[in-house]
């Protein structure tokens, strides 16, 4: 859950432009140009103030827009966005290793003979 107390505390305005990490935890962990569409206040479980975005992930359809508690952005920086090629980097290299592992499995699948 995310306090809005102390200095971890986020506040973006809307239309601001941002960096958002991918929502979807069976996703790979990148960062997205995005923008801020809404703020809204909600509570959690223990009925704690907490703020959540609606972002647009810049160059998708409105389709793919999502409510993000504040954890999931941040400023667009310099640092951030180094952040986000490092993140994008390793993401990248992930997926050459998931394909490689694909071909292997493929190799092995295909030379088992089932008669």
């Amino acid at each position: 859950m995310v306090s809005t107390r102390g200095p971890k505390s986020r506040y973006f305005e809307k239309g601001e432009k941002v960096l958002c990490y991918e929502p979807d935890p069976s996703k790979a962990k990148v960062l997205y140009d995005s923008k801020i569409l809404g703020t809204y206040e909600t509570k959690d479980k223990r009925g704690r103030k907490t703020i959540q975005y609606k972002v647009h992930f810049q160059g998708w359809s409105s389709s793919w827009d999502r409510k993000v508690s504040a954890d999931f952005v941040l400023k667009d920086t310099e640092e951030n966005r180094k952040l986000q090629r490092d993140l994008a980097e390793k993401a990248q290299l992930q997926l050459y290793v998931f394909v490689g592992q694909a071909k292997i499995q493929l190799t092995y699948v295909r030379s088992f003979s089932f008669t």
